[in-house]
């Protein structure tokens, strides 16, 4: 994970992607939020270097089409973005038989701006939910943390599962190794800055009653 450690320190900053249409594409290798961390490292490996495929790549996560770059397309639901990049084989989830299954609403973002006045279709943003909420999401759950520990892999993303049943994860950022423990590099809204979380993943896990438990998913450059 040396390209993301490169980023060890740098700011955090929540909304700074645009809150309503016209949508504008958000770049900065300066301050992120932890999806958008997860978006630029992945975007930057793949480019190897050339800065019209780093655009590219980051607009292919950011968005579900990249030929339609709204509000409305923007995946909002990390699950979504993950979903595609299994599917075109950019990533592998990593599944145990102790996983579950959870159904979820994906309704946190209409409500949400169902009483704002802004620049958004909210019926395209519920067809969107619908479709989602369609399919189940597949986890390990908390207490089986320690079971896990051995199938991860450095460099593994990983997100944690929201006890809200209307949101999918709350949270997501890079598994790395540190002295035979596992830990979360990822842009901290706590810390305000990219950063190695001082507890390993297990203790992180328990200080976080909010997160049903996690996912793990393996870029396609680890063996």
């Amino acid at each position: 994970m040396i390209l993301a450690e490169y980023f060890l320190g740098k700011p955090y900053i929540a909304f700074a992607l645009s809150p309503e249409n016209p949508e504008r594409v958000y770049i900065s290798l300066e301050d992120f939020d932890c999806v958008t961390f997860i978006e630029n490292v992945m975007s930057l490996y793949a480019s190897k270097g050339q800065d019209s495929l780093y655009k590219k790549n980051l607009i292919y996560w950011r968005y579900s089409n990249p030929n339609d770059i709204r509000f409305e397309t923007r995946e909002h639901y990390f699950t979504s973005a993950l979903r595609r990049m299994v599917t075109e084989k950019r990533l592998e989830q990593v599944h145990s038989p102790v996983e579950v299954n959870s159904k979820k609403t994906f309704s946190f973002l209409s409500n949400f701006y169902r009483s704002k006045n802004k620049n958004i279709s909210i019926p395209e943003l519920q067809h969107m939910e619908q479709k989602l909420a369609g399919q189940s999401i597949s986890y390990f759950p908390t207490a089986q943390v320690t079971g896990i520990l051995p199938w991860l892999r450095d460099g593994d993303i990983i997100t944690f599962v929201s006890r809200r049943n209307n949101l999918d994860v709350q949270h997501t950022g890079f598994i790395v190794q540190k002295k035979k423990n596992w830990y979360l590099l990822h842009a901290s809204q706590e810390a305000k800055k990219v950063c190695i979380s001082e507890k390993n993943l297990t203790d992180y896990l328990k200080s976080h009653p909010s997160f049903l438990g996690f996912q793990v998913f393996r870029p396609n450059f680890i063996k």
